[in-house]
């Protein structure tokens, strides 16, 4: 061990650069007393929600007004191989490269061969173990199941069970839990976990002989055998999510230890219910998904040192976290005080000097963005790693042609959201309207997973914005299953939905809403709180240039577009669906919703300009309300005039 730890004292206490002007070193107390042999570091890289962003992603920066946007780079498999390998030269063999899920899904170089190209790359970056996400089940069990078998790591899957037998499904090179022994002595055990969502975050039917089990039970039954095998650490690999606000985190440093002031993290979430609900010490860390957010807290019933240190990196790699873990072999125990946190780290062919990242989505230091550099970890510089690059030119090739192709232009661009109407959700929403001539059209919010940028839109850009290859069914509802379908769409857990057709008026998504057991199994659930206030069609012109808002009427019937992902039951739609008549269903009426909204911008040609904005603050498809009481008194006074 003495080679490891002369090692750190020469690399680990170097200086770590993200730009020319700024600098940061490892913390002293990781480097203090290194050549002593009772303390064992390990070096834990987090990585989740890759999506199959293998290329890199095109972007531009947002500017406020007058000021040209700057075309920049985010991602790229070279990228992030080029970042794994300077950490295993430097970490060695206690170096574990950890993949919390959501691996294929998501771009048309992975998407054209359900996955394998992903497969090729994690083998070859040595991924150790990877969780088992909701969007691995997206192009069904058996390609799942040849993906698996391809793989040179293990999927972990702790609490996935086959219905018929309550057993462990019979996956391909897939294991409850896995026993590392990454510096030949240090005994790490490893849990997979997938979230309880996956039934409806991903087509049901492609896991419907799936059961997700108790997070708690599944963990604790597993740590239980690990520490029997004689595992000293137990890390859980969760495709599990959870919602933290980083506010009072220091923001320059890119080093967070237990002491550091935490921003809250949502206690409703999966991750943290489950985290609160472990006896202290069952678990010592936990790499996670599935919620692409940026997490780098202690999480669990006790703040501080109390908590279970949590990283998560974002999604479609763009970003990874480090977890440094020293474990004192004098004391046999997790050195809790001397964990470490180092993050989140941008994945970047260029950074902006003045930034240090390449986010162009949040705004300007005041002195700049600066130029775009060659960024650098650990004193290294990050250049495309060239072998990766050759092991994915057949891929990219292969798709070259058909991503350029140009659809349309954006005159500004166009932004997805779940918190207010959405100008890519219209867009899609209207698509899919006119494309089987529906009277109304809903999309779900979880379907759109990227905006378009401002200029050309071509059809790799489309593809990066819907990856998942769901066509667009037809409905026949009466007015009142229509309201009821929307009052369920519009809950509020998913965020709001698009519409098309439509007005809506609707709860903030902060504010208390009533709630109804619509399915009547004695509990409350999300998708059962009622933030629907008020529902009417497009508005009209009249003869004399005024516009009126017709009401649904409840007896007649309207048609309606819809993903067929919700009409099999994704986004806790399986219970409405289930009470409508199955010669009112049209599965597939009118081909892919990409498809749909290909042809859609082919006949616009131009999109979102100022006179013609998608999202039409003067005419709103949904209005967000604060209150019903507020909504209630607006009502009461414009009845008084």
């Amino acid at each position: 061990m003495a080679p490891f730890f002369k090692f750190i004292s020469a690399a680990l206490a170097i200086t770590l650069l993200f730009s020319c002007s700024s600098t940061q070193k490892l913390p002293s107390d990781l480097t203090a007393n290194p050549l002593k042999h009772d303390l064992e570091t390990l070096v834990v890289m987090g990585i989740n929600d890759f999506h199959g962003s293998l290329a890199a992603q095109d972007a531009k920066t947002r500017e406020a007004p007058g000021i040209e946007p700057i075309p920049y780079q985010r991602g790229g498999a070279p990228i992030l191989a080029r970042h794994a390998a300077i950490l295993r030269s430097q970490f060695g063999n206690h170096f574990l490269l950890l993949d919390a899920g959501d691996e294929f899904q998501g771009s048309i170089e992975s998407n054209l061969e359900k996955g394998a190209p992903v497969v090729q790359l994690l083998n070859a970056i040595g991924v150790n173990a990877a969780a088992v996400g909701n969007h691995e089940f997206d192009f069904g069990l058996e390609a799942l199941k040849v993906r698996m078998s391809e793989a040179k790591y293990p999927y972990l899957a702790a609490n996935i069970l086959e219905k018929s037998t309550g057993q462990m499904p019979a996956f391909p090179n897939t294991f409850r839990h896995l026993l590392l022994t990454p510096g030949g002595r240090l005994k790490v055990g490893v849990i997979g976990l997938s979230t309880l969502e996956t039934p409806t975050t991903t087509r049901p039917e492609f896991v419907a002989s799936l059961e997700f089990s108790n997070l708690r039970e599944s963990t604790l039954r597993e740590a239980e055998a690990l520490r029997k095998e004689g595992a000293q650490l137990i890390l859980v690999l969760a495709h599990v999510g959870l919602k933290c606000n980083s506010g009072r985190v220091n923001s320059n440093s890119i080093f967070h230890k237990p002491s550091d002031p935490q921003g809250d993290c949502d206690p409703k979430e999966e991750l943290v219910s489950f985290l609160n609900s472990l006896p202290e010490g069952a678990v010592d860390a936990v790499v996670s998904g599935h919620s692409h957010q940026i997490v780098h807290h202690w999480v669990g019933r006790t703040a501080g040192t109390g908590g279970v240190p949590v990283i998560q990196g974002g999604a479609y790699n763009q970003y990874y976290n480090l977890l440094y873990l020293t474990y004192d072999w004098t004391q046999k125990k997790l050195l809790k005080d001397r964990t470490r946190i180092e993050g989140p780290i941008p994945i970047c062919p260029k950074i902006f000097e003045n930034q240090g990242d390449c986010n162009g989505d949040r705004p300007p230091p005041l002195n700049g963005r600066g130029a775009l550099i060659t960024p650098r970890l650990h004193g290294h510089a990050i250049e495309p790693e060239s072998k990766t690059a050759d092991l994915l030119e057949p891929v990219f090739r292969k798709t070259a042609q058909a991503k350029s192709r140009v659809l349309a232009q954006a005159i500004r661009p166009i932004q997805p959201t779940r918190t207010a109407e959405s100008e890519a959700g219209n867009l899609i929403a209207d698509a899919i309207r006119e494309k089987i001539h529906a009277d109304v059209a809903l999309m779900n919010p979880g379907g759109i997973r990227a905006p378009f940028e401002s200029g050309p839109i071509t059809y790799g850009d489309l593809f990066r914005t819907l990856p998942f290859d769901n066509a667009t069914s037809r409905l026949t509802l009466t007015g009142k299953e229509l309201k009821l379908l929307l009052r369920i769409a519009e809950s509020g857990p998913r965020g709001y939905f698009p519409v098309a057709g439509l007005q809506l008026r609707v709860l903030n998504l902060e504010a208390d809403a009533p709630t109804t057991d619509l399915n009547q199994n004695g509990k409350t659930e999300p998708w059962e709180i009622n933030r629907l206030i008020d529902v009417k069609l497009k508005s009209v012109k009249l003869k004399k240039g005024s516009r009126a808002n017709p009401p649904l009427n409840d007896s007649k019937l309207y048609t309606v577009a819809i993903p067929d992902f919700l009409v099999s039951g994704g986004d806790d739609m399986g219970w409405f669906m289930a009470q409508i008549p199955k010669e009112r269903i049209l599965l597939n009426a009118g081909g892919t919703i990409r498809d749909a909204v290909e042809e859609f911008l082919i006949r616009a040609g131009t999109l979102n300009s100022p006179d013609r904005p998608l999202v039409d603050p003067r005419n709103p498809r949904i209005r967000i309300e604060l209150s019903r009481s507020k909504h209630a008194k607006t009502k009461r006074k414009q009845l008084k005039k």
